[in-house]
């Protein structure tokens, strides 16, 4: 801790750098408390130092302790505590005034506010205001309403708002700044824009506040006979549809965009009468610029994407089995240098000289490196167009160079350096990242399928790996960089975005695109999902231009750059700033840049600390560390707790978990709050009086923030309704991104030049004014100091004074350039070039997007009125969307013209909806003819349900088990001549796709896990576990086929018939589920409610019918209780066990998982379940020879007495 002398200059300093007084004013207060301090008792410095924090903390102006001419006021104590006390909000001129000094406000329109909020604020302490007309009578009204349900009268300042948006001709976004009572402000407009026939639509930035929302101003809207409900708790579409009734609507984008696209794409009739009219936005320039490309779409189980797990898995293997060299090279896969060549030459037009060179390339799989290098001299002789560098490694793992082998002649060369290793094998060696992925691309894939030109064509397998090859790999690098507890974490059994840059908030429901997730998910061994295809969606920036006015109210604007952005993106729409209703006392201390990390530690601790601890003139204060990632959160905590007490120190970084000690109480005196961005927007914490007695809220940004919105918004919550509070950038020099050091240095070399010139102006003034024979200046003003209190006369006051000017003078003057303001101009530079790519190519892209979508809605639209297509509607339907989503992702061009696109799209869906009226599959991905098939055997069409599983054979893209065990199923159905022949020949090739498909499971796992790079990988059993599960379901299936090969078989030889019944397909781990359920019998209603949906499409039972799942728990108690169990059923976890010793799976416990864990398994189960029925296994069957008790036959019997 500073001493007191030391104290002394650093808060008169203070005044100066950060509390925006004049070098001269400060020198007049200090002499006018010297003076003052005559007649008081006690120490000096304490004295002196109390008054100068005062000062400080309630941001108290040198104009507030001065008269007109100037000279400092006398009794400068009583009025520094007669203005720390000043709590008087702002007169409805003085704010007027404010918002008057801003450019281009209309003078006229602030009139009119000035005579209605000025009529109507006289009018409140009366009960009635029949004198009043119009928007004035209005406006009188909501006030009186609020009043009433919410125990206060609205502020000016609201009222100002609120007249501001009622007056506005165009849409108008309002900066109301945070704790300034928004809410209030939102409700009321609202209110009023229903008045005037509308039905308003209010966007959140989170269900929590909608809800919260509408809970808090539930009885104002019903006082003022208005209906008003939230779109965010309801998930049953008539719950929807009563809520899109009412008049008022409060949700979030998501739900909004969600609903829409329920009734649009779904056609569910969820929200049918509801015109996009006008829509209020709380936080609105998040939304609209931090959010603004955000994608909301309905999630759609389609199963064409899995295939390329194993293809992503090899990617990973790859890209994890790289070497990054010291010196910037990467060392590519270790491979044959033989086929290294082959692949080099095989793309020369001269076939035969192609033909002998690869056989001669075999020679060296085991030669030396002279033997190698000779070669290589004959390959360029015969190949001149390439040149070869060649290295080994050296002892400290770099390269060091061998040979260089070039033909002679030809300048124009592909050069290509590779590192030789031993028995002919080699890495290839690669400079720059574009053309490591290229290479490694083309090694991956095959070359794209020729095509006539123009044919109208729905993309396949093939062409998609073509086409996205390269990003998968460069996301595969991505992922390898990304951080833990940075950019995700860990939430459920996967990995979820952190929206770390903006808002702090872990995205549940968000996940990366483009095999991100997937490459992410590999690397920390989590259960692994398949790639989405996107078939419908909607941007933030989409769903705010369908309406005709949009009103946004948020506590920050952003700079002018930002505010132009949203003008042009939106057309016609106007910005405001409104001031605070009282005077901020918020005190910005300098800003710290710190070149290394560990100093940057030590540093932003040592400050929390001092700010938390008690002094001689204050008691301790409260802190909010606002740390950038989540994992440096823990870091500060991790060096908080060897001196801040467990019960001071909280965190809050994760909006998974329960924050209500941090939220949901008030922070008290010595307490430390570690948090993200997730502190920032929205978070009103609640300070007790001592704290902000002592100075309210200290606040420290550790971080550059991603623009000046963010920093305001972190820096918002201190200094509320005006209270006192302070806040500090500390941030580390070493974590600037390459981008922000790039610019900075170029800002330096540019200012270098014009600063020389002032600098040495200022060091002329400054040497001439501070010769001194004494040391620094603040050791000589201290030293004055003491002179004077020693001997109090004219000369050492004189003295001191000096002294003070000199220290002041020295301390304005600086030499260099403030590492902090170059950072930030380095930011804001960047802001400007991102927010200029997000308006030319961002936003036109995703906006070219959804003009696309709405012409595939149009082309839905066509279809669902078309008779023809009646028969398979649901089939069709399923295809076309899958038919859209893949020409999406493959023809988005930013190239080409939307008017091309569109009519390309046109023809293209058209090719499709020919191809399905002809019962042909549009395309090699489209599970097309597993559904048809599916559709037409529950029709009872066998005989064309068989020849759609036979096409889905032929076409090949869906794998052969499902299609064959369909088509025996179809097949028995009939019973046709020879169908028990037919039948097993399916079944007996079933039996052996399963082997060869759990040979594909074991390529995925086995690639995933030699690729990792940790010892202990959090979560690596999730993995594993869900890969048990996959391989138990396909065993399960395994068994149920040659349960029936073995029964078809007995059958042929005695040339009878069987019967067949048809189960859902979950009924293939019948006895795994007695197991569970006889564990924990309600795990009965998680089963039957998992079962509905299917016995409800079937028409077997009423959805209405809300008892069943407690029917079936009921049911199934009795018929266990009875001992009915099918025989086979009771040996099926036995059978299951004898199966794992030949299983590629470690030896492990998913049945003693059932055991112990009966919820996570069952529903782990049915969970791929339902993925196996996307897959077009939709039904199962067994088939009897003699009378068994089935367990499906317990739930139909349920099923018809209930």
């Amino acid at each position: 801790m500073e001493s007191s002398e030391n104290l002394l200059s650093s808060r008169l300093l203070s005044l100066l750098k950060n509390g925006e007084w004049g070098k001269d004013d400060v020198v007049k207060l200090f002499d006018a408390l010297v003076k003052e301090f005559k007649d008081c008792n006690g120490d000096f410095h304490t004295w002196m130092i109390k008054n100068l924090h005062q000062v400080e903390i309630h941001k108290i102006r040198a104009l507030d302790l001065s008269l007109n001419d100037r000279k400092t006021v006398g009794h400068v104590e009583a009025k520094i505590i007669e203005k720390s006390k000043n709590i008087n909000e702002k007169t409805l001129n003085e704010i007027v005034e404010e918002i008057c000094e801003q450019a281009d406000i209309d003078k006229e329109m602030m009139k009119r506010v000035t005579d209605i909020v000025s009529s109507v604020n006289d009018c409140l302490s009366a009960s009635t205001a029949p004198h009043l007309r119009g928007i004035k009578q209005t406006l009188f009204n909501l006030c009186k309403a609020v009043e009433k349900t919410m125990n206060y009268k609205p502020r000016v300042t609201q009222m100002v708002s609120w007249c501001i948006l009622a007056l506005s001709e165009s849409s108008r976004l309002v900066q109301v700044l945070t704790g300034e009572g928004k809410s209030c402000i939102v409700a009321m407009f609202a209110a009023y824009q229903v008045k005037m026939g509308k039905t308003p639509d209010i966007i959140s930035s989170s269900p929590v506040l909608a809800e919260r929302d509408v809970e808090e101003w539930f009885n104002f809207y019903n006082e003022m006979d208005i209906t008003v409900d939230v779109n965010t708790n309801k998930s049953k579409d008539d719950e929807l549809r009563k809520c899109y009734g009412c008049q008022v609507v409060y949700g979030t984008t998501d739900h909004f965009a969600g609903d829409f696209l329920r009734q649009r794409f779904h056609r569910r009739n969820v929200r049918p009468n509801r015109a996009f009219q006008c829509v209020i936005v709380d936080e609105v320039d998040s939304l609209m610029l931090d959010k603004g490309l955000e994608v909301v779409y309905l999630n759609s189980n389609m199963p064409l994407m899995e295939p390329l797990n194993k293809l992503l898995a090899e990617i990973w293997f790859v890209i994890n089995h790289l070497k990054h060299l010291e010196t910037g090279e990467t060392l590519g896969p270790i491979q044959l240098f033989s086929q290294v060549l082959s692949e080099i030459i095989t793309e020369n037009k001269n076939m035969d000289l192609v033909q002998m060179t690869v056989g001669e390339a075999k020679q060296l799989d085991n030669a030396s490196v002279d033997q190698t290098e000779a070669f290589l001299n004959m390959f360029v002789r015969k190949f001149s167009e390439y040149s070869f560098k060649l290295y080994q490694e050296g002892p400290d793992g770099n390269l060091q160079k061998v040979n260089e082998i070039s033909p002679t002649g030809t300048d124009m060369k592909q050069e290509i350096s590779v590192l030789l290793l031993e028995n002919g094998k080699c890495r290839l060696v690669y400079y720059e990242k574009n053309i490591l992925v290229k290479s490694l691309g083309k090694m991956m894939c095959k070359k794209p399928d020729s095509k006539k030109q123009n044919e109208p064509c729905i993309p396949g397998l093939q062409d998609l790996i073509n086409g996205k090859i390269h990003t998968w790999i460069e996301n595969a690098l991505l992922a390898k960089t990304m951080t833990l507890g940075h950019e995700y974490i860990f939430h459920g059994d996967g990995v979820v975005p952190v929206d770390y840059k903006c808002t702090g908030v872990v995205q549940n429901n968000m996940r990366w695109g483009e095999g991100l997730q997937q490459f992410l998910e590999m690397k920390h061994q989590t259960k692994l999902s398949n790639m989405t295809l996107i078939t419908n969606f909607m941007s933030n920036v989409g769903l705010f231009k369908k309406y005709s006015k949009i009103y946004g109210i948020t506590g920050t604007l952003g700079d002018q750059t930002e505010l132009n952005m949203v003008k042009e993106l939106y057309n016609g729409i106007d910005t405001f700033k409104i001031p605070s209703f009282r005077r901020r006392k918020l005190y910005e201390l300098e800003g710290l840049v710190i070149p290394e990390e560990d100093e940057w530690i030590r540093t932003v601790c040592n400050v929390v600390r001092d700010q938390v601890s008690s002094t001689d003139y204050r008691g301790p204060r409260a802190a909010l560390v606002i740390c950038e990632t989540i994992k440096r959160a823990d870091m500060f905590r991790t060096n908080f707790a060897g001196t801040i007490s467990q019960d001071k120190l909280k965190l809050y970084v994760n909006n998974n978990m329960d924050n209500s000690t941090v939220t949901g109480s008030t922070v008290q005196a010595g307490d430390v709050i570690i948090a993200t961005n997730l502190a920032g927007r929205g978070t009103d914490l609640k300070v007790c009086e001592s704290v902000n007695e002592a100075g309210g809220l200290f606040v420290v940004q550790t971080f550059l923030p991603l623009n000046v919105r963010v920093e305001q918004q972190a820096f918002g919550r201190t200094a509320r309704q005006g209270s006192p509070g302070s806040a500090q950038i500390i941030m580390c020099a070493s974590h600037f991104s390459d981008s922000t050091k790039l610019v900075m240095a170029e800002i330096s070399l540019t200012s270098s030049l014009s600063r020389l010139n002032s600098l040495t102006t200022k060091l002329i003034k400054l040497m001439k004014s501070i010769l001194m024979p004494h040391g620094s200046t603040e050791g000589l003003f201290e030293e004055t100091v003491n002179n004077y209190l020693k001997n109090n006369c004219f000369q050492t006051h004189e003295a001191m004074v000096s002294a003070l000017k000199s220290l002041l003078t020295v301390k304005s003057i600086r030499f260099t350039e403030n590492n902090l303001e170059k950072a930030k101009a380095a930011r804001n530079i960047l802001v400007k070039a991102r927010l200029s790519r997000f308006l030319k190519k961002d936003i036109p892209k995703i906006l070219k997007e959804e003009k696309l979508f709405s012409v595939y809605l149009d082309v839905l639209d066509g279809v669902y009125e078309d008779a023809v297509f009646s028969d398979q509607l649901d089939v069709i339907v399923s295809s076309l969307h899958e038919c859209w989503g893949l020409w999406r992702l493959m023809n988005l061009s930013e190239e080409k013209h939307i008017d091309l696109l569109k009519e390309q799209l046109k023809v293209d869906l058209s090719s499709a909806k020919q191809k399905l009226l002809r019962k042909q599959s549009p395309s090699s991905m489209v599970y097309y003819y597993i559904r048809s098939g599916n559709n037409l055997r529950e029709k009872g069409r066998f005989t064309e349900s068989i020849k759609m599983f036979t096409k889905a054979l032929e076409d090949g893209a869906s794998g052969e088990i499902i299609p064959l065990y369909n088509r025996a199923l179809a097949t028995i159905m009939k019973k046709d001549a020879g169908y028990i022949t037919r039948a097993l020949t399916d079944l007996e090739k079933a039996d052996k796709a399963i082997d060869s498909y759990k040979l594909h499971l074991a390529t995925i796992l086995t690639n995933v896990k030699l690729s990792s790079q940790e010892a202990n990988v959090d979560g690596k059993n999730l993995l594993t576990k869900q890969f048990r599960v996959k391989c138990m379901i396909v065993d399960l299936l395994q068994m149920n086929i040659q349960d029936s090969v073995i029964k078809l078989r007995r059958v042929e030889s005695r040339r009878g018939n069987v019967r067949l019944t048809e189960k859902h397909t979950v009924f293939l781990a019948e006895g795994l589920m007695k197991c569970a359920v006889s564990t924990q019998t309600d795990l009965a209603e998680i089963l039957a409610i998992f079962l509905i949906d299917d016995f409800v499409t079937r028409a077997e039972i009423s959805r209405d019918d809300m008892s069943l799942p407690e029917k079936f728990a009921k049911f199934w108690a009795e018929h266990f209780m009875k001992g009915t169990e099918n025989r086979g059923d009771a040996n099926q976890t036995e059978r299951l066990s004898s199966r794992r010793a030949s299983s590629f799976l470690p030896d492990g416990s998913l049945l003693e998982d059932l055991i112990l864990s009966p919820v996570r398994v069952l529903i782990e189960l049915l969970m791929e379940f339902e993925h196996i029925m996307s897959l077009g296994l939709d039904t199962i069957f067994s088939l009897e020879i003699m009378s068994e008790s089935t367990f499906s036959a317990l739930f139909s019997k349920m099923f018809k007495q209930s």
